[in-house]
């Protein structure tokens, strides 16, 4: 069995931490007479729940890349998914325990009574949830262990619809999954799950193939990436539902954490899209002229590990906050909101626009990126601190105004620091960036927890540093072109 397979998948579990810790989602209301879950629980749940997701994404990528995507099947592949569909089902016995700890109050040791099992099992909604995902999780590692050697197209397709199911299972456990009335959102967000696991699954199996077999390069790429092509538009349309029947407000996807952390996945969706359409335009259609494909490969593969790696910390936490949540005062916006609509898309469409045309040799954003970065601190300080736009147009109206208009403002600045003097625009933006979101919160209506404010300002300060080094780089490269420089 490969361990390596997507190794950098696992850093998502530190992301999972940090958010669980600025959300407070580590601490219970205690009420006088009513037991509460212990510590181990509230930290072993989230972590394990992570587990659980990376095992069968990495189950299901090995089942669909060596079984269907590499040409006469690789049993070796195959050989992995029986290794990690055990993995898969320790974790998920052990996640029982802890969600038994949890519904019940009671220790993880405590909850291995046989009959506080059967009672979960068969007693509760979340017990038979439980129950259906370990029986088809045994029923694929029962295929797998006694057929591999003499595998099938029928048993193949078996194993990934069996393991498709196992994976989509958990929607059932959200809200939509307790109403008749959220059919449709428990049925999408299955489909959401799925179309995720088949792609993160996927890229780490197939990069882990062709590390091992080169001459793999040529066929397993190319269908890898029109697998990925779906899943995206899969992904797409069914987080655009979800997202639509959970937030009902515009004030509500930027003033409540809920609605803020779809953003963040929207964002890192799009990031993502990015680099697997450079991966699918630049690098797949060159693999002969390069003199090292697979580093190619590798590289963007590692960004997108990271980023995928954060989107599924941030769909555990979205499902441990529950969206009754989200609610929000007035034309608030939280600092995430602020991150994402200010910095991290701009600079998505940003990045995306230099892809796809010349850089101007001049303009005036490029010449002043001190304006521009003045322009963002002032935007973010009037709308998200004083709620100019809230005044005037009221809260709806005024807060997708207020996005609008802190948006343009990070497009200006985003445009301002591609030029040979980006290094003042990010410097700017790293030391006023935060001073702006700390006098914003301060003289907002409501104030934010600091360690969202923290964990803001980290995010940030990370994403500038990067933008930082890419930029410059960029920047060298495009002028050590030029003969001359206006």
């Amino acid at each position: 069995m490969n361990y390596r397979i997507g190794t950098r998948l696992w850093s998502g579990i530190l992301v999972l931490l940090v958010l669980f810790w600025a959300l407070s989602l580590f601490t219970v209301k205690q009420y006088p007479g009513l037991p509460t879950p212990p510590e181990l629980t509230l930290w072993g749940l989230p972590v394990l729940r992570y587990t659980r997701d990376i095992a069968s994404m990495l189950t299901l990528g090995c089942l669909v890349v060596g079984a269907f995507l590499i040409v006469g099947r690789s049993p070796r592949v195959l050989r992995w998914a029986l290794g990690w569909v055990m993995i898969w089902l320790i974790t998920l016995i052990t996640l029982t325990v802890f969600t038994i700890s949890d519904v019940e109050a009671i220790s993880p040791w405590a909850a291995l009574n046989p009959t506080t099992w059967w009672s979960f099992l068969g007693d509760s909604y979340i017990g038979r949830v439980f129950a259906f995902q370990l029986a088809a999780v045994a029923a694929v590692w029962a295929l797998l262990a006694f057929a591999h050697r003499r595998t099938s197209r029928a048993l193949a397709w078996s194993a990934v619809v069996l393991s498709l199911a196992a994976c989509a299972a958990p929607a059932l456990l959200g809200h939509g999954g307790f109403s008749s009335e959220h059919v449709a959102m428990t049925i999408s967000l299955g489909i959401h799950i799925a179309a995720v696991s088949l792609w993160v699954g996927g890229l780490a199996v197939a990069l882990a193939a062709l590390v091992t077999d080169r001459a793999l390069l040529g066929t397993l790429m190319p269908r890898f990436s029109l697998m990925a092509l779906w899943c995206v538009v899969v992904l797409a349309e069914t987080g655009l539902l979800n997202a639509s029947l959970r937030v009902g407000s515009a004030s509500s996807f930027v003033g409540s954490m809920y609605g803020s952390l779809i953003l963040v996945k929207a964002v890192l969706l799009g990031w993502l899209i990015w680099f697997g359409w450079q991966q699918r335009t630049k690098i797949i259609p060159s693999l002969d002229q390069l003199p090292d494909a697979r580093a190619a490969i590798s590289t963007y593969a590692g960004g997108e590990f990271l980023l995928m790696a954060a989107a599924i910390a941030v769909s555990i936490t979205l499902s441990r906050i529950g969206f009754e949540a989200a609610t929000s005062v007035a034309g608030l916006f939280t600092p995430i909101a602020i991150l994402m609509l200010a910095l991290a898309a701009p600079l998505l469409l940003a990045t995306v626009r230099n892809t796809q045309q010349v850089r101007a040799k001049t303009s005036f954003s490029r010449n002043y990126p001190e304006l521009a970065s003045v322009v963002l601190i002032v935007a973010i300080i009037e709308v998200c601190g004083i709620g100019i736009t809230t005044s005037v147009f009221g809260v709806q109206l005024g807060v997708i105004a207020g996005s609008i208009l802190i948006f343009a403002a990070g497009w200006f600045w985003s445009v301002s620091i591609d030029g040979p003097r980006c290094r003042t625009g990010v410097i700017m933006a790293m030391v006023g960036f935060p001073l702006a979101l700390l006098l914003a919160d301060a003289i907002a209506k409501s104030a934010s927890d600091w360690r969202i404010l923290v964990v803001t300002i980290v995010a940030t300060e990370a994403l500038l540093i990067w933008q930082l080094s890419t930029r410059t780089r960029a920047t060298h490269d495009f002028d050590a072109l030029e003969p001359s420089h206006v």
